[in-house]
């Protein structure tokens, strides 16, 4: 089971690292038009949100599955 919810929070993880480098490729192409340059960095800013969530999700999952030996 904790295998399991895991191997969850990694797919979470990779989805939504992938869903920020994603936005900040579009980013680096809108280069011309200001207002669709805020909209892009108002994405990218979403994602990388999403993406930290899911990090900090992790971790604690990694953090309570870590067993001090002492």
């Amino acid at each position: 089971m904790m295998i399991e919810k895991r191997q969850e929070l990694l797919n979470e993880y990779a989805s939504t690292s992938r869903a920020f480098s994603d936005a900040v490729e579009r980013l680096r192409d809108v280069n011309t038009d200001v207002e669709a340059f805020i909209l892009a960095l108002a994405e990218a800013g979403a994602t990388h949100r999403a993406c930290e969530q899911s990090r900090i999700r992790l971790d604690k999952n990694l953090a309570s599955s870590t067993h001090d030996p002492l």
